[in-house]
């Protein structure tokens, strides 16, 4: 992150924290410029990306004071939205944005600030469940862990773009082909309603501080429950590339770049038979293909870092 987050400078240990994720253009920056809209807030709005093509290259937090009062443990404490790239990002590797995500949670789960919730948002308008998609859940799911999945929503967004299919089918679809072992963990599903965006998203956190506030009052020990990625990194010392996330990632890039590199033959091929047009899309798919094999070795351990780590675990 280029400079500390105002949210981690200031960070509290009463600070609530909500991450916003999802895919590019799934409206994550949207969702919270939906909610300050509807609270009145005069605090400068997030930008939000045209399409498919993501604003998002830092995250951005949001700090909202005022929102507790309506609770009695909670009253007081801020309200930290984390704005987030997808793993899709139009300028950046996602090795780059997985490593941006995790600093920063890692740095809050530090400082001790409170893991309300997390706000994992879906485009519902998309016709079919891509490999973007995928991929984005896929690394969610690795982010998050299971054991604090009664802590996901599972927003689906944008269901004004589209007239006359019917949605309510594909959020059928989704709660059985794809977020089921989500819900079976205690995930839920909750809509931003058509015209009343500001409304649902005030809804959605509402019931995210509710949650906050009944456990605190059962076991406070939920108040330092955190994200997978940020038990690894902190309470397990584990390098970026040990996680989770960091694996699937590497999975992930590995059948991509095989792909790539399968289509880099036949346009080699191409080439070499004097297609003008196929030469310069070879000169873009080695481009990808190299920027890929880069992002695989960040992914890996160095042999430094794994002497550094047994000598750790032996000193223990």
């Amino acid at each position: 992150m280029s400079g500390i987050d105002p949210a981690l400078k200031d960070a509290q240990e009463t600070d609530i924290v909500i991450p916003i994720m999802g895919a590019s253009g799934a409206g994550k920056s949207s969702f919270i410029n939906h909610l300050l809209d509807h609270l009145g807030s005069t605090r400068e709005r997030v930008q939000v990306g045209e399409q498919l093509v993501s604003c998002t290259s830092q995250l951005e937090s949001v700090i909202i004071d005022g929102l507790t009062d309506y609770w009695k443990r909670i009253k007081g404490h801020r309200i930290v939205l984390v704005d987030t790239p997808g793993f899709d990002d139009t300028y950046l590797g996602d090795f780059v944005i997985l490593q941006r995500i995790a600093s920063w949670l890692a740095e809050s789960y530090r400082k001790k600030m409170v893991l309300g919730g997390v706000v994992y948002l879906h485009d519902i308008s998309q016709d079919r469940f891509s490999g973007t998609a995928r991929r984005n859940l896929e690394m969610f799911n690795q982010l998050c862990g299971d054991s604090v999945l009664d802590k996901v929503v599972l927003v689906t967004s944008k269901w004004a773009k589209v007239v006359g299919r019917n949605l309510e089918k594909r959020e059928g679809e989704l709660k059985k082909n794809h977020w089921n072992t989500m819900l079976d963990g205690g995930a839920r599903v909750e809509r931003l309603v058509a015209g009343r965006e500001g409304e649902s998203a005030w809804r959605i956190v509402y019931s995210v501080l509710d949650r906050v506030e009944a456990h605190l009052g059962v076991r406070d020990a939920t108040k330092f429950e955190g994200l997978e990625i940020q038990r690894e990194l902190v309470k397990r010392h584990k390098f970026l590339p040990q996680t989770h996330a960091a694996r699937e990632l590497r999975n992930q890039l590995q059948q991509m770049l095989e792909s790539q590199t399968s289509q880099m033959l036949v346009l080699e091929a191409d080439a070499s038979a004097g297609d003008t047009e196929a030469k310069a899309r070879l000169q873009e798919q080695e481009a990808k293909v190299k920027k890929m094999a880069e992002q695989i070795e960040n992914l890996k351990i160095s042999l430094p870092k794994r002497f550094a780590r047994l000598k750790m675990v032996m000193e223990n």
